[in-house]
């Protein structure tokens, strides 16, 4: 046997997918030459791509101790020691790799794709670098490159980057897609659309690629274009949920003709037993307020024998709340809670029924379960305050002080402005221009009104710039008047130097009879409402209306409590409140918008870079 030709053979094998052949050409090898190392590597990633572990390490390993000095064996090795989580040991292996031979490029790509995945961004810049140097036509090195730029905030380098080999390699949709997603987040958002389509022309056609593509034209202001992409992607990939649910959100916000969710329901039965998208149809269905389709959706799922997941079975349970029988939810939810002791979302569905159904006690035990292990999730809390409420615990005042809790902030107009108020007129009309929807989000709290799409202050409009300016300026006054309870779940966050980062920014704009359901900020630490144009009704009126009120938890059924707290809006004026403390606005009614802008804050507590 010509041991150079068997293996040649087996390596072809492999690649063509004739895995048995090749495995048993490698033993045919061993058996004429024991230990020989190219036998043992086919090996190894044939038991690593079998999923044996186990078998792959011991493998690698022997081919190692045969050829210790060969980089294309380290390269291997530690690719796979990286996908079992054992970086550092990964890490070894690539830089050995690097050292034997330093102009392999895949030991130089793996290892800068290695520091891109830990967080060691010189050295992914380093290795991204010298690999496109090594092998100028290596499209995945120049992808590599842009990533990390772009990971280290130098967008524009990106961009650069991969406009210089979309100029040398035309054909390049990975490349495409990497430019407009930074196009993107650079808030070029009709070059981003046009981009994605022609990277899906050449042949990039993933989900992600027809969601971000909607979202662009959206953000570019064609929402004709939004709903097209939109169509385009839940036609190939119709058994995308997340797909799915962007289209059902935009046929509803665009207010186009037709049953937002009639696709949805098609592929549902298409896939058959799909519970994600029987489980997207049945909550969409709940959000659009259509309980007794969401319940003959879960009917039909079970019927084509969709098979069981903790979600699938909580919104049966919770249908169960929505026919009114309420003792078998109850049942159905004990059963979940048993099956899945560990599932938080669960816990807090049942914690919600059994507010709603008079027993705060299992829902304070329930809340109390989560935030044992997770005690900062801002929803248990929202319903062990309720909880606490309804049971007269002292406790309550504690975690929940209306009014030492609910701070506001005038916010101070920048250079150039004369008084808050010219800064908020001049903002209304920038923010106006944001809103590019005709209906409120489905999966949102806003009731007669619209809301904007994306983070508001990535936005390279200069007036926002100054907003998210003047808005820190207000926060640091409100933080400075917090107590030390370092106990606390909200007083206790108090970053260092109150230095805070957004998890969030949005604008609201509300029309007449226009509101905002009772909710809480599940993302947030501290989350916002600065008003920036109010209607005259609300600023001189001598009701409630258009009021935020705060205390009245969000149920199946109104527990009747009243509003702990009710404060009434002004323009300029930035109230801030804990992310858990249930709020919403009473409607109102006038021929003028009330605009919002609002924001979740978490602590920022990252060490600054020393200049």
């Amino acid at each position: 046997m010509n041991l150079a030709d068997a293996i040649q053979q087996s390596m072809a094998l492999m690649k063509a997918g004739r895995q048995k052949e090749s495995i048993s050409l490698c033993h045919k090898v061993l058996e004429a030459a024991p230990g020989q190392p190219d036998a043992l590597h086919l090996l190894a990633m044939a038991a690593r791509d079998r999923g044996e572990p186990a078998a792959a390490e011991e493998l690698f390993r022997k081919a190692l101790s045969r050829a210790p000095r060969r980089a294309d064996i380290l390269v291997n090795f530690g690719n796979f020691l990286s996908s079992l989580g054992r970086e550092q040991e990964a890490r070894s292996r690539l830089s050995k790799a690097v050292k034997r031979d330093p102009r392999l490029v895949s030991a130089w790509y793996h290892k800068g794709l290695l520091s891109l995945k830990t967080g060691d961004l010189n050295d992914a810049k380093r290795c991204a670098t010298r690999a496109t140097l090594l092998a100028p036509g290596h499209m995945p090195a120049w992808e590599l490159l842009a990533a990390v730029q772009q990971k280290c905030g130098e967008i524009e380098a990106a961009i650069v980057t991969c406009r210089k080999i979309i100029r040398q390699h035309p054909d390049a949709p990975r490349m495409l897609y990497s430019l407009a997603q930074l196009l993107r987040q650079d808030c070029e958002f009709e070059e981003a659309a046009t981009t994605y389509e022609t990277a899906v022309r050449q042949g990039h056609t993933t989900p992600d690629t027809y969601l971000n593509m909607a979202d662009a034209w959206l953000e570019a202001g064609f929402p004709d274009k939004a709903m097209a992409a939109a169509d385009s992607g839940v036609e190939q990939f119709s058994d995308h949920a997340t797909l799915h649910r962007v289209r059902a959100r935009m046929h509803r916000e665009l207010e186009a003709p037709g049953d937002p969710v009639a696709r949805l329901w098609q592929s549902a039965r298409t896939a058959g037993t799909n519970p994600e998208l029987w489980r997207t149809l049945a909550e969409l269905l709940h959000r659009l307020e259509r309980e007794d389709e969401a319940i003959d959706v879960l009917a039909e799922a079970r019927r084509l024998g969709c098979p069981d997941s903790p979600e699938l079975c909580l919104l049966e349970a919770k249908s169960l709340a929505w026919k009114g029988d309420d003792d078998a939810a109850t049942r159905q939810l004990e059963s979940l809670d048993r099956a899945c002791p560990g599932h938080s979302g669960i816990k807090l569905a049942f914690a919600q029924h059994s507010l709603s159904n008079g027993d705060p006690a299992r829902a304070e035990k329930l809340c109390a379960d989560v935030l044992q292990h997770s005690p900062l999730d801002q929803l248990a809390l929202a319903y062990r305050g309720t909880a606490w409420q309804l049971l007269e615990d002292p406790r309550e005042s504690w975690l929940l002080d209306y009014e030492r809790m609910v701070g506001q902030a005038d916010i101070p107009p920048p250079d150039g402005y004369g008084s808050t108020s010219d800064f908020c007129e001049a903002l209304t009309e920038v923010l106006g221009s944001l809103h590019r929807t005709r209906a409120h989000p489905i999966e949102q709290t806003v009731r007669g009104g619209t809301q904007t799409n994306g983070f508001l202050f990535r936005l390279k409009a200069p007036l926002l710039r100054e907003l998210e300016a003047q808005i820190r300026i207000a926060v640091r006054e409100i933080l400075s008047a917090f107590p030390k309870e370092p106990e606390h779940p909200f007083w206790g966050r108090r970053p260092r130097h109150d230095r805070v980062q957004f998890a969030g920014a949005w604008s609201v704009r509300l029309r007449s009879a226009g509101y905002h359901t009772n909710h809480i900020h599940p993302a947030g630490w501290m989350s916002s409402a600065l008003y920036v144009a109010l209607p005259e009704e609300v600023r001189t009126g001598d009701d409630d209306a258009g009021h935020i009120q705060f205390g009245v938890p969000l149920l199946d059924k109104d527990p009747g409590l009243a509003p702990r707290r009710v404060v009434k809006p002004e323009v300029g004026k930035l109230v801030l409140f804990p992310s858990y403390m249930w709020h919403g606005t009473i409607p109102f009614r006038s021929e003028q918008p009330r605009i919002t802008v609002a924001f979740d804050l978490l602590p920022d507590d990252r060490q600054q870079k020393r200049a």
